[in-house]
């Protein structure tokens, strides 16, 4: 099967990096949005991206009430 060089973790922990910001910044964003914490969107896109996070984030965000803010003047 042969070895895993470096390159082949920098690779890896690199797509990992990436992928958690573009789940984890518009979750967060949704949740703000909902006026829930911001935590919780972070979360489901870094650690629950192994467990479907991003997906039960939004099943939750789905069928919670949204409380947005009010448009600035």
């Amino acid at each position: 099967m042969g070895e895993f060089h470096l390159a082949h973790w920098i690779v890896v922990l690199g797509v990992l990096a990436l992928t958690s910001v573009v789940w984890g910044y518009p979750l967060a964003v949704l949740c703000r949005r909902t006026g829930k914490s911001t935590a919780v969107g972070w979360l489901a896109g870094t650690i629950g991206m192994f467990c479907g996070g991003p997906m039960w984030c939004v099943w939750w965000l789905a069928f919670s009430t949204w409380k947005a803010s009010p448009p600035k003047p």
